[in-house]
């Protein structure tokens, strides 16, 4: 089966650049034929540096500062590098090698989720689902999940955490043509929206893939996503120091935060 990765860079210190380079070594140990892409969103090129010269490897420099999110699918589409697309950040670093070959009959699963707080920001999620075609659908989810909320009960969808996952290119095609979804291109230009985002992707995805009520995601809920090691707001200062007290890492893939 035809896939590969692709991975938003965004590098704004000597300390940044070395997740996307952490990120690429991480996925040549399991994948080393896989072609990778990567996408950079506005960093500063005084930081940025290949700490190894990489095989199979694509750079990208968007047009569009500050997106965030959304262009790893924008340019998936435009330029269809495989068939299907492992979509991540440059903060998350494989440790156990997936087997997606046997993901070929998904169209689309993200590689984790969320439940709670998938009403948060509301008001700006249906702002930039006005973007949207055929958005009354997606609206009539975001203002369902406000309302359930309120009564504490829940609704099918789930949000796709960092808009991260593993994604077919005719599915993508197909909701580009439904629902115009990179008109957000437009619209979404901070964090805030970035994570309204993570919402609208979410309920559109589990609109157009049933299948998603019950597979949810590829790692589970990113909330119950811990053990002793490792939680929400693990740092890359400490998955380096695990690192090299342990010699391995403290889950199967680690997703470190930032405040870039």
């Amino acid at each position: 089966m035809s896939y590969g990765f692709i991975v938003l860079r965004h590098v704004t210190s000597e300390l940044t650049n070395q997740y996307w380079n952490e990120c690429v070594r991480c996925i040549r140990r399991f994948y080393p034929q896989r072609k990778i892409v990567i996408i950079d969103d506005n960093s500063n090129k005084d930081f940025v540096k290949a700490e190894f010269e990489y095989n199979n490897i694509e750079y990208i420099q968007s047009e569009f500062p500050q997106r965030g999110e959304i262009l790893p699918y924008y340019y998936f589409h435009k330029h269809h590098f495989f068939e299907n697309a492992v979509i991540i950040h440059d903060s998350v670093f494989i440790h156990k090698r997936i087997n997606f070959d046997t993901l070929k009959n998904l169209k689309v699963v993200p590689l984790w989720h969320f439940s709670h707080g998938k009403d948060e920001n509301t008001k700006r999620s249906l702002e930039i689902s006005s973007y949207l075609k055929n958005n009354d659908v997606i609206k009539r989810e975001l203002h369902n999940t406000k309302n359930f909320h309120v009564m504490g009960l829940g609704n099918p969808w789930q949000g796709c955490f960092g808009v991260q996952s593993y994604i077919n290119y005719h599915f993508l095609s197909y909701l580009q043509e439904k629902y115009g979804l990179f008109n957000v291109l437009k619209v979404v230009k901070c964090r805030t929206d970035r994570c309204c985002l993570e919402r609208i992707y979410g309920v559109i995805i589990s609109l157009e893939f049933k299948e998603l009520t019950k597979i949810k995601s590829l790692l589970g809920s990113i909330l119950s996503y811990r053990n002793s090691y490792y939680s929400w707001g693990y740092s890359f200062e400490q998955y380096k120091d695990h690192i090299n007290k342990y010699k391995k890492s403290p889950v199967p893939i680690v997703k470190v935060w930032t405040g870039r």
